[in-house]
């Protein structure tokens, strides 16, 4: 496709995504749930690729605790809930403010937001750790609103115009976003400094990656927030956001919430860090696993065409 072609086609996206979050906002957030549902769940039967790949790895994630009926529902379910996601950047762009945030279920709840406080108040850095599950999006202008300036590592969308959209919304409640590019230099800053950080801990680190087991599957995890937890004596909060129903509300889950204590004494800090990290995810995935980016290749990409063709 032509240069003049594909500026054309992101400029017809970009109006088309104004006209969308016009629509959605108007309609109330029932209603662009149930439209957006109605076009998720049409899209998701025509990719046969997409379908595939969703059902065969949560088939093998969750084994034989599901029929093969539920492995489908769960699987289109999940897709659902990522179309919800651009619903739910559009309403918050319109909804949530300080003000506001509690209604939606944006509130952390005790005990960890007063031991995140008190980590905070007594300058002790502290890494959160998620994953790509439930509207992830909102996680950072929620963290703002509960009183924390966080440093949030994420990855820039292809469309500039998209990106800018989306990373104004994320870090209206005062939070910075960095590019995954800058990370590296930016967060042993923030660390140093006994600031908070969020990464997205669910990518697959073919090399030099720590060996686990995450739903069944062996994976390897990135040495990262090991490394940095160790170096900077930092607290380690693993955390999700979790949609509640189809109405715009949500609820802030922390599945561990941990300290130096807990690695004193280990042979490889890191190692500990990441094993108890990524079983805390599993945690907060199989409490609802019709929130979970079935498609994103978490095991690699190796893996997620093995498991297709073997199903």
């Amino acid at each position: 496709m032509g240069v003049s072609a594909t500026g054309a086609l992101v400029r017809f996206g970009n109006a088309y995504r104004r006209v969308l979050a016009a629509v959605l906002c108007a309609i109330g957030p029932r209603a662009a749930y149930s439209l957006l549902g109605v076009l998720a769940r049409l899209l998701y039967r025509l990719l046969d690729p997409l379908r595939e790949r969703s059902e065969a790895q949560c088939r093998a994630a969750l084994g034989d605790e599901y029929a093969e009926r539920d492995i489908a529902r769960i699987a289109e379910r999940a897709f659902v809930h990522r179309a919800w996601n651009l619903a739910d950047l559009m309403l918050a762009d319109r909804l949530i403010r300080r003000s506001t945030y509690h209604r939606y279920g944006g509130r952390i709840t005790e005990p960890h937001l007063g031991m995140l406080r008190d980590a905070q108040r007594s300058r002790r850095s502290v890494i959160l750790v998620t994953a790509y599950y439930g509207p992830f999006d909102l996680l950072p202008l929620f963290l703002g609103y509960n009183g924390f300036r966080v440093g949030v590592v994420y990855r820039p969308h292809a469309n500039p115009d998209f990106d800018a959209y989306r990373r104004k919304i994320r870090a209206r409640s005062g939070c910075e976003m960095i590019p995954d590019r800058q990370a590296v230099s930016r967060l042993p800053q923030i660390l140093e400094d006994g600031g908070m950080v969020a990464i997205l801990s669910d990518h697959h680190a073919a090399r030099r990656g720590i060996p686990v087991t995450f739903l069944r599957l062996g994976t390897a995890a990135s040495r990262s927030v090991g490394i940095l937890a160790t170096r900077y004596e930092a607290v380690v909060a693993v955390a999700g956001i979790r949609r509640l129903h189809d109405a715009f509300r949500f609820e802030v889950v922390v599945a561990d919430l941990f300290g130096p204590s807990a690695w004193y004494g280990e042979d490889d800090p890191a190692v500990y860090i990441t094993q108890r990290y990524i079983s805390a995810l599993e945690k907060i995935v199989l409490d609802d696993p019709t929130q979970y980016l079935w498609a994103h290749a978490r095991w690699g990409e190796a893996v997620a065409r093995q498991l297709v063709r073997k199903a």
